[in-house]
């Protein structure tokens, strides 16, 4: 069964851990929280541009080991226009989701996609604005496994990637790419996009 509510304590653990790695420069921040079957995630990695939109303001990044990761340029990431593909850059984001490996129902394989009002699915005590947003069902495939990293990269119908990271590799075993998942995500959101310093 999916969860849906989106908990505000787990959200600001994360911003917490985000705020206090400001000093960071190329160094990697990880933080995965779980709770009532949802994992709430904030990374900082290294990556290169490898598409963007700038009017939809979404970024797509590859990292070294090949996985990628589509994030929507939230309000914090300025002067967008500035990065370009091919561009190394240091990226902040945080995300929500839940999935059930599982083939899908006839109702999902006819409407892959479902945008969903998090504010409404929110759970009733968490704090205004907080956490609230858009959040998506969808149809998945998972595309790349990585026992030794322990992350698990999928592909949304709309042709976005979302890595789920701390993934136990017993959980790999049997598991197939082209495999589908039901995934319930809020967008993964950049809090900050900052080109690479060689030095």
């Amino acid at each position: 069964m999916l969860h849906k509510k989106i908990n505000a304590f787990v959200t600001a653990v994360v911003f917490m851990a985000l705020s206090s790695t400001s000093m960071m420069s190329t160094a990697e921040l990880d933080v995965a929280v779980s709770g009532g079957g949802e994992r709430t995630e904030a990374k900082r990695i290294s990556a290169i541009i490898t598409a963007i939109d700038y009017e939809g303001r979404d970024v797509t990044l590859e990292g070294p080991l090949g996985n990628k990761v589509t994030l929507n340029a939230g309000a914090e990431v300025e002067r967008l226009q500035e990065f370009a593909v091919g561009d190394l850059v240091v990226a902040t984001y945080v995300q929500s989701l839940s999935g059930e490996l599982r083939e899908p129902t006839e109702e999902e394989l006819l409407i892959p996609w479902v945008e969903i009002d998090a504010a409404a699915i929110a759970d009733e005590t968490m704090e205004p604005g907080v956490g609230v947003g858009q959040a998506i069902k969808a149809v998945c495939t998972i595309e790349g496994m990585n026992r030794a990293t322990r992350t698990v990269t999928v592909l949304d119908p709309e042709g976005d990637y979302h890595v789920i990271g701390d993934v136990d590799p017993e959980k790999m075993a049997g598991v197939t790419l082209g495999q589908t998942i039901i995934l319930t995500y809020t967008r993964a959101m950049a809090l900050s996009l900052e080109k690479h310093s060689e030095s």
